[in-house]
């Protein structure tokens, strides 16, 4: 071999080693934060540094409040844990580790970062509802969380909610869009402890204990009529991320696409289920109840089985107990959508979310609506006189159900099912955030299957002719 071609072979080798470092840095700059955006965390909504001695007069004015969960007001030092740092597109968030004076073990606090300038670009329409769930958030923290705590609600403790979102009270003739980055939130959560876990989806006794908080939840709150006023002025009249009139009914226009798309994508799977006229009318028969059955599900404070609703009850703002036991807890997080609502539309959200289909399959569905049905009204019973309480039977908390599945599954095909196919679900596969019904084929064809039941009773509701078919289940035709 000659020389010429030795050197050219290291000269390759060297541009692959450089290439190579040049990827390494890459990554790395990728996986683990910098010490400038750890900087960055740290800093208050208006550049100021989150030092010790500010956050230990946050932790004294805590405890006046009592949301103060750490065992001293004293803090030494404070720094970010490494490994915990999430650069959301809509926030940053980190745990925080505090050196209390005078003891041996550290503590420990959640941070969450809402920085509008820091938000990827979209519409001044899109900046200002995602601005208006954070200060919901915070409004929830500030003047509703310790009533439901007090109400026996288990909720993390917030040692610190300081939010500016006037720039969403202000109109301003010019850049609407400039004008809402001027927005921000820094919240300062206590940590769960470490015995407790997230994960999805659930299996059926985890979902029973998911199901038994939301009835806690809802429970705290059940038509009381000043509590839900107060809701429907300072938080959402109407509870949800997927409420129509939140959305847009412009939204409406991408369900026949999105639907037209997908049972392209997913034919060759269930070719029998997704060739019934039922199925493949789905985008039309949503479409024509889609806005008839949002105004069903908008109760007012004044309203019988008006309540709190979550708004986004999905298992990875739960926290589970890691040991399952009778008297086992769970622990709910992240109010940015809840409002006034029905408390089985956060269950009608939850189930096809973030359930395993395994779970809802013959009939778990409406066996693990009766146990939240259940829990509901064992803990209505230490607060309700027993003809408020038999005014609510089983019938109409299923009859509600059924109305809320539909009006979550248009949020779904409208945009959740986007680009979606049997890549795109793998791709997914194994990130717990993401809808069950969304990452996994199977659970999207029973999703499917729920639906047109679902819709079979709104049609007959509305007095619509039901879409004839051969029942063909998704199990039978999967492939």
């Amino acid at each position: 071999m000659g020389v010429g071609r030795l050197g050219s072979i290291g000269l390759w080798l060297l541009i692959l080693m450089l290439c190579v470092r040049q990827l390494t840095r890459h990554f790395s700059a990728l996986v683990t934060p910098s010490a400038s955006e750890h900087e960055r965390l740290l800093e208050g909504l208006h550049g100021k540094h989150l030092n010790p001695d500010w956050l230990s007069s946050v932790l004294q004015q805590a405890a006046q409040k009592g949301q103060q969960p750490l065992p001293s007001n004293d803090v030494a030092s404070l720094q970010v844990v490494l490994g915990t740092e999430k650069f959301w597109p809509q926030s940053q968030s980190a745990q925080l580790q505090l050196d209390l004076v005078g003891m041996k073990q550290p503590v420990y606090l959640y941070l969450k970062k809402v920085i509008a300038r820091d938000m990827p670009a979209k519409s001044a329409q899109a900046l200002r509802r995602d601005l208006s769930s954070n200060r919901n958030e915070a409004r929830f923290y500030q003047e509703f969380s310790a009533e439901m705590r007090a109400r026996g609600v288990p909720l993390l403790q917030a040692p610190l909610v300081q939010e500016d979102f006037s720039c969403l009270d202000t109109k301003i003739d010019g850049d609407e869009e400039e004008h809402l980055r001027e927005g921000g939130m820094l919240l300062l959560l206590e940590c769960a402890d470490e015995g407790f876990m997230q994960t999805s989806p659930l299996s059926f006794d985890q979902a029973a204990l998911s199901l038994s908080l939301l009835a806690n939840f809802h429970a705290a709150a059940w038509e009381d009529r000043d509590l839900l006023h107060k809701a429907s002025n300072r938080l959402y009249a109407t509870g949800s991320y997927w409420m129509l009139d939140r959305r847009g009914r412009a939204e409406l226009q991408q369900l026949k696409p999105i639907w037209k798309n997908y049972l392209e994508a997913f034919q060759s799977h269930a070719p029998d289920f997704l060739a019934q006229p039922s199925i493949r009318m789905l985008a039309e028969r949503l479409e024509r109840t889609a806005v008839w059955v949002a105004e069903q599900l908008r109760p007012s404070a004044e309203e019988d089985f008006a309540t709190l609703m979550h708004g986004d009850p999905k298992a990875m703002n739960m926290f589970l107990p890691t040991i399952m036991a009778e008297n086992s807890k769970a622990l709910i997080i992240d109010f940015q959508w809840t409002g006034v609502g029905y408390g089985v539309a956060d269950v009608a959200m939850h189930l096809p979310h973030s359930v395993h289909d395994a779970a809802l399959r013959d009939g778990g569905e409406e066996k693990l609506v009766k146990m939240y049905y259940n829990d509901l009204i064992r803990a209505l019973e230490q607060r309700l006189p027993k003809p408020r309480l038999d005014a609510f039977t089983f019938d109409q908390a299923w009859h509600l159900y059924r109305l809320a599945f539909v009006d979550y599954a248009r949020m779904v095909m409208c945009n959740f099912f986007k680009g979606a196919s049997p890549a795109a679900f793998q791709a997914h596969a194994h990130r717990p955030n993401v809808g069950f019904l969304y990452r996994n084929v199977e659970a999207s064809l029973h999703f499917l299957q729920q639906l047109d039941q679902h819709l079979r009773y709104v049609e007959e509701l509305r007095g619509e002719q039901p879409v004839t078919t051969v029942e063909v289940s998704p199990d039978q035709s999967l492939r």
